[in-house]
This record gives structure tokens, C-alpha cells and sequence, in this order.
């Protein structure tokens, strides 16, 4: 399809929210608070959760939220909530405990999938990303996504990119395209490059594009429920490999995540970040380097360091 009048005029499709959240019961609520003020309202929203300790307690919203239980990781929490959404919802969005969405980004997804029936997935424009660099804070961030706001009628609304992969801290896809697919569970904890996996599998059903409309901030918050520094430096290594053997990475990108984590790792060992465990990272990098040369690849053995 070459222009705007090409484009297919349907309804809006009904959306679905999943968040996965584990120790930041705050920030879960930040993000639920900021649904509230979409301008195109999600019709489900499911927080995903290991207990009753990652959520705070009820509180009064216009927003249909319901809540599932279960074992902790971000594969397996994401899996929870699709059982719950799907297929009774046209799309499923998926946004990290700390995104901050524009209040347009649901409507601008809306318009994406409803204007190009091709595409089965999206990720948004994110504005600026803390886990690129230093943590950013919720005000910060909601003022940043408020100064990049498109004009309604600006024509641009459904202008997108290709991509081949989507970022996990916000992502959407058309149910009907997923089908039986689920993310991998064997990635455990953090789900290091499980957006990857997922998204790359995806790409082979149709295509997977940037909504430039979309816009919104990831916080990179450093609290929480996220993986040791000896665990995460395992799953550096060991999931690239992993993945490479299921064809969701190439060997080059296998290796290039390799080098790059014991490179960066090993150089900041001695002089860390305040919020970084470098050293246990590069420990972990060297437990899974072991784990390949043993001649074993397990993933899920990561939970157990």
C-alpha cells in the first residue's frame, strides 16, 4: 500500500493491556494511574504479578483491571495475562512497570492497526530510555511525553518503519496473528532478549514496524524484583546461545552479545555503576561460558545461581 487511500477504515480494534510486574508495586500503580488518562481507554487492563506483595491495594479507577498470580518471571507472567485476553480482544499491548506512555499512545496504535492489516506487531518511539544511561524520574518523564504529543490531524499519525524485532518495554500485536504462540518460559527471571525471541517469531506471520506516534519514555528503574547481578550475567550468555539454536539469533548476533557482555562487564568491574553488580554480571557471564563448554545450554538454570 502506497498512500492514504489505500488504507483499510475499520473500527477500533478492542485492546488489551498486560503489565508484568514483581517487587515495584508503585510503579505498577504509576502506569495504571497514566491508563486512565488514554485518550483511547484500553478495554482490559491485566497485571501480572508473583503475589499479593507486588500490588498495592485496590484503590478506586475507571479502569477494568484484573490481576493473576503466579510463578515470577516476565515470560511466564506475560503468558498468564494472554490466557486471560486472548482471543477475546483484538490486540494486546504489552508495557514494562516502568513506561510511561503518552496519554495518545493506545489511540495511535489503534490507528497503525486498523490502517495496515499487514502488520501483526508494533513497538513505539521511545522518547528517551534510562537503561540506555541514568535512571529518569516519572515527572521527567511524563513532561517529556507531553512536549512530543502529534497533532491529531497531522497525517503522520499512522506513518511507521520496519523493523524485524520489537522492544519489550512496549509492544503491541494482533492477537489473531499470535495464534498459539507464547513466550519462552525456559527464559527465566528477566527474560533476557525474550522481546527477541518473541518478536522474530512474530515476523514470520507479517510485518513488524516503529508506530512513530507512539510515543513514550522507559524509566530503567534500578529497584525492584529484577535478576541478581550473577544471574543476569548467566542469561547474557547463555540465552544468546539458546536462542541461537532455536533460530531467533544468528550466530554473529550470538557471539556480538557474548563479546559485548564480558567486554563491558569485565571493563567496568573494578569501577562500577552505583546501581550495577559488574562483578557479579562478569561472574555470571563466566558460569555460563562454563555451562556452553560443558556442553549443555539451559537457560531456566539461571533461576537456580
Amino acid at each position: 500500500m502506497d498512500s492514504q487511500d489505500q488504507h483499510c477504515a475499520t473500527a477500533s480494534p478492542r485492546i488489551a493491556v498486560i503489565i508484568a510486574t514483581k517487587g515495584r508495586p508503585q510503579a505498577a500503580t504509576r502506569v495504571l494511574r497514566l491508563l486512565e488518562a488514554q485518550t483511547l481507554p484500553p478495554d482490559i487492563v491485566v497485571v501480572s504479578a508473583s503475589s499479593q506483595q507486588d500490588v498495592e491495594a485496590p484503590f478506586e479507577t475507571t479502569l477494568p483491571i484484573e490481576y493473576v498470580f503466579g510463578t515470577a518471571g516476565l515470560p511466564a507472567q506475560r503468558n498468564r495475562g494472554m490466557v486471560r485476553v486472548m482471543p477475546a480482544f483484538d490486540v494486546v499491548v504489552f508495557f514494562d512497570d516502568d513506561f510511561v506512555p503518552a496519554p495518545d499512545w493506545l489511540a495511535r496504535c489503534a490507528e497503525v492497526f486498523s490502517a495496515w492489516p499487514d502488520v501483526v506487531g508494533l513497538t513505539g518511539d521511545v522518547v528517551r530510555d534510562g537503561v540506555r544511561g541514568d535512571a529518569i524520574d516519572w515527572d521527567e518523564a511524563i513532561a517529556l511525553v507531553g512536549d512530543n504529543l502529534v497533532d491529531a490531524d497531522d497525517t503522520a499519525i499512522t506513518a511507521t518503519s520496519p523493523l524485524e524485532k520489537l522492544y519489550g518495554c512496549n509492544m503491541a500485536y494482533r492477537t489473531a496473528a499470535i495464534g498459539s504462540l507464547r513466550f519462552d518460559e525456559r527464559l527465566v527471571l528477566y527474560g533476557w532478549l525474550e522481546d527477541m525471541d518473541f518478536s522474530r517469531a512474530m515476523n514470520r506471520k507479517g510485518r513488524l514496524v516503529k508506530a512513530l506516534a507512539a510515543r513514550g519514555v522507559h524509566l530503567g528503574l534500578r529497584s525492584g524484583g529484577r535478576a541478581s547481578g550473577v544471574r543476569f550475567g548467566f542469561s547474557q550468555i547463555v540465552n544468546a546461545w539458546y536462542l541461537h539454536g532455536k533460530g531467533a539469533l544468528t550466530a554473529r548476533e550470538a557471539w556480538s552479545n557474548t563479546l559485548r557482555a564480558l567486554l563491558v562487564n569485565g571493563a567496568k568491574a573494578f569501577f562500577p555503576e552505583p546501581h550495577i553488580d559488574r562483578r557479579g554480571r562478569l561472574a555470571g557471564n563466566f558460569i555460563g561460558l562454563r555451562e556452553l563448554l560443558s556442553g549443555r545450554c539451559r537457560p531456566e538454570r539461571g533461576a537456580d545461581l
